[in-house]
């Protein structure tokens, strides 16, 4: 992805920044709830009425409909792009961010930094940062592709319209606790999916197996303190 491809809005050098940090991500099909589907390249996760069936192992969700990504991050700078798409969008529920990789997996808990998870939901058009409590994002139109931008270093995760490149909402000391951390997907509608796209946007991501490969990490910077919101 070229620079100009980012929205002019920002300074040249933070749209130049953004790729740079840009790290392949994959969906981990073994931690799962079993009415998530990942697809064959593990790039995209749909939910189903019928639960799978597939082992109930101690990292799999059996509760909460989420996933987590193959990559694990302790430190640097990493950005992945995540677009919903299907029918349903509109009135559609799902979340996106990062959690810890100790992460609880089985039963019911609060999505929010005291259980090691930060994100952004949508909830049937309304977009809110499950902070606690949650705060609502005045945002119109809510974005359907977004940035995910982890920074181990600075304990900060930042969410960009990936359409404008205008910042959505930047968790700040967020409480890593040194753990490693992993990308973050949940998904309670039927008939959308959620999609990683690893190439360029808008282009189907090459099919990667059933492997969960580790990227390489950046070395470029991110973008600066966004200061937008402590957890």
């Amino acid at each position: 992805m070229g620079c100009d491809q980012l929205s002019p809005l920002l300074p040249a050098w933070r749209r130049c920044l953004l790729p740079q940090n840009r790290v392949k991500v994959t969906l981990d099909p073994d931690m799962a709830h079993p009415q998530l589907v990942v697809s064959q390249d593990n790039c995209s996760v749909r939910r189903e009425s019928e639960r799978q069936q597939v082992p109930d192992t101690p990292e799999r969700f059996n509760y909460l409909w989420s996933v987590l990504g193959c990559q694990e991050f302790r430190e640097g700078r990493h950005c992945w792009l995540v677009e919903v798409e299907g029918e349903r969008v509109k009135y559609s529920w799902w979340a996106v961010g990062v959690a810890r990789a100790s992460v609880e997996r089985k039963g019911y808990f609060n999505k929010s930094p005291e259980e090691g998870i930060w994100a952004v939901q949508y909830d049937e058009g309304q977009l809110k940062s499950l902070t606690s409590p949650t705060t609502l994002l005045s945002l119109s139109p809510v974005p359907t592709r977004i940035w995910v931008c982890l920074d181990c270093t600075q304990e900060q995760v930042s969410f960009i319209n990936a359409d404008n490149a205008v910042e959505i909402f930047t968790f700040t000391a967020a409480s890593f606790n040194g753990e490693s951390i992993r990308p973050w997907f949940w998904l309670w509608t039927e008939g959308i999916q959620l999609c990683l796209r690893n190439s360029t946007p808008k282009t189907p991501s090459p099919a990667l197996g059933s492997s969960c490969n580790s990227p390489d990490t950046p070395a470029s910077p991110l973008l600066g303190s966004a200061g937008a919101a402590q957890e």
